[in-house]
């Protein structure tokens, strides 16, 4: 075994370097050594002696040396290497792209025009910010705004705006653009789809970073409305209203959000056919991590989801349960459940059929459906049944509530006591005489859908179900992109197969009121009732959450003893990312389009560090 003795090789460097250096220093070093005070040798160097080491050195000491300095610098790395395996960590880093199907076509893409449209919606959201926004567990959170503040009294909302933002073009946010994008929404000319949200809401800049608005009346699902994006004012206030629809501004917007508008390609018919956006370094909360986010449109679910298994995309808005064995090939996506304030009802239109006029009517025809096997067989379980629009997170809404279970036979005998089909294959017309069916061969009840999967497969199902109680059915299926103006808006159904998305306050108003009935309302079953309505209004005002869980269960009460819509399911949200992309903390979203609310936290590219550092560096 080879002994290295480090100190006698030094000592005869020492000599050696010495006697040619012109010096006698070593008896000095041994008397040192002798009197047990040993001190370092190499002190007596200089570095002109020090170069010439080398040659002074047998070749074993040499080795000596180099076996030594190897010990050493190899254990130096290696305790390097430890200290930083055990204390570095994966961090997002900028760079990427992501490329993502939706179904549909944009047109609007402006804050005061996107509710009609999911493209439009999920283009607004990229690209436009609001006063508030909702985070990923969907609590409302400061966005252009850094605070705000309500008065006593529930009528006065004032917001501190933030001083630190800059449009594309360096002009400076201020109260200004606020202001003028709730005019615009609030005046009638520009045709605004969310004007009812603002009606008699006053709105007024103190200064310039503070807005401050005043209701007629407490109404506790305001703040909602700050989430709307907002319009840069020194671009459009040239545009005269009437013209607005018509502005270019409405398909290369100009706005605050995480991404900005970099190009958009059209087929030869002039329909969008994607949009690229780039990411917004001056973002203000946060430049976001992925580099490019493109959005291919494409005007079924079936083509989506064909363009995301041949790797045309890394995800898809929204993937229809009966579709989700078509992307088995593709392991690499990950799938993400999400509850959603949304329930499909069936809605009837008593103006347009005789026959649904008659409570007992309505009675047999929900006694007919199994809500449990619509979940079960057509969504896969993702879904949960119910039995009004008290849903999950709302007042009043319990986990022990009971869904009706079917009864065919109950469901005939109340048939039977109307007269209903006393000739074979026969459908019936109430006389208002004496509630009793009178029968003609011709009529039956229509049910509408919207021509998705999904919705086809689940008006199918409720066809059958109502044929097996003797009740003559016909399914008209509408093309999603219609049924808004050619169905809903004109109320030109008997009975509708649709869903409706409440949103993050529980405020029923809209969907429920008899103001809302009618001419575009969100009130499809154009139901009207005072009692109802007084709840709706004193709903709208109580703060006290016990107090409103008691309006909302006698609220519930009224709809379930009149039924004017059947009240189905409450399903899930299923979206779909490529695991590539991280950083997605989604459980639950209001809309659709919230599954975009942070954004600007994923990310793809990653390196080593001891913390997180803005994606810009």
């Amino acid at each position: 075994m080879l002994k290295i003795k480090p100190l006698s090789v030094i000592k005869k460097v020492i000599e050696k370097v010495e006697k040619f250096g012109g010096k006698k220093n070593y008896g000095e070093v041994i008397q040192q050594e002798n009197n047990g005070q040993e001190k370092d040798a190499s002190q007596n160097l200089n570095w002109r002696q020090i170069k010439y080491i080398s040659k002074f050195l047998t070749q074993k000491e040499k080795n000596i040396i180099r076996l030594a300095l190897f010990f050493i610098i190899f254990s130096l790395v290696a305790m390097g290497y430890l200290f930083l395996n055990s204390n570095l960590v994966e961090k997002p880093h900028a760079g990427g792209t992501y490329t993502e199907i939706v179904v549909g076509a944009p047109q609007y893409i402006n804050p005061l025009y996107s509710t009609a449209s999911e493209a439009d919606r999920d283009l607004v959201k990229l690209v436009f910010a609001g006063l508030l926004k909702y985070d990923e567990q969907q609590n409302l959170a400061p966005d252009l705004a850094q605070e705000w503040f309500q008065d006593d009294k529930g009528t006065t909302y004032t917001f501190q705006l933030r001083n630190d933002i800059y449009w594309p073009d360096e002009k400076q946010f201020t109260a200004e653009d606020v202001v003028f994008t709730i005019e615009a929404i609030k005046n009638e000319s520009y045709g605004s789809a969310i004007r009812a949200n603002w009606a008699g809401i006053e709105v007024k800049a103190i200064n310039d970073f503070i807005v401050q608005f005043t209701l007629p009346e407490p109404f506790a699902p305001f703040i909602e409305n700050a989430t709307v994006g907002i319009l840069p004012a020194h671009l459009w206030q040239d545009i005269l209203p009437a013209n607005a629809k018509l502005a270019e501004l409405n398909i290369k917007p100009v706005g605050l959000g995480p991404y900005r508008v970099d190009t958009f390609v059209k087929d030869k018919q002039g329909i969008i056919k994607s949009y690229s956006l780039k990411r917004n370094g001056e973002y203000h909360l946060g430049a976001p991590y992925i580099e490019q986010i493109i959005l291919k449109f494409q005007p079924t679910f079936e083509l989506g989801v064909e363009a995301l298994k041949n790797r045309n995309a890394d995800g898809i808005n929204f993937l229809p349960l009966n579709l989700k064995e078509s992307l088995a090939p593709r392991k690499d996506l990950n799938s993400y459940s999400l509850s959603l304030p949304q329930y499909t009802a069936i809605f009837f239109n008593q103006g347009k059929n005789e026959i649904l006029k008659n409570k007992k009517m309505r009675q047999a025809l929900l006694l007919a459906i199994d809500k449990e096997k619509i979940v079960a067989e057509v969504l896969a379980g993702q879904a949960k049944t119910i039995e009004g629009p008290i849903l999950p997170g709302f007042p009043g809404y319990s986990d022990n509530q009971s869904v009706g279970l079917p009864d065919i036979e109950a469901a005939k005998k109340i048939l039977a006591e109307i007269g209903w089909g006393k000739k074979e294959n026969s459908s019936a017309e109430i006389n208002k005489e004496n509630g009793q069916a009178t029968t003609t061969e011709e009529q039956m009840i229509n049910l509408t859908v919207a021509n998705q999967p999904q919705s086809v497969a689940v008006g199918e199902m409720i066809q059958k179900m109502w044929q097996a109680i003797g009740v003559k059915t016909n399914l008209i299926v509408v093309e999603p992109g219609q049924i808004q103006n050619d169905v809903i808006g004109p109320r030109n159904f008997e009975a509708l197969l649709f869903g409706e998305i409440l949103g993050a306050d529980p405020d029923l108003y809209p969907f429920w009121h008899s103001s809302q009935a009618d001419n575009n309302g969100l009130n499809l079953a154009n139901f009207k009732n005072s009692e109802l309505d007084k709840l709706l209004e004193t709903m709208r005002q109580e703060k006290d959450y016990d107090k409103q869980a008691e309006t909302y269960i006698k609220f519930d009460a009224i709809l379930k003893n009149e039924l004017p819509a059947i009240f189905l399911y409450n399903p899930n949200y299923t979206y779909v990312v490529a695991n590539k992309v991280r950083g997605i903390g989604l459980t639950r979203i209001v809309s659709p389009a919230d599954r975009l609310n942070a954004v600007h936290q994923w990310y793809i590219k990653t390196r080593k560090g001891f913390s997180a550092k803005s994606p810009s560096e």
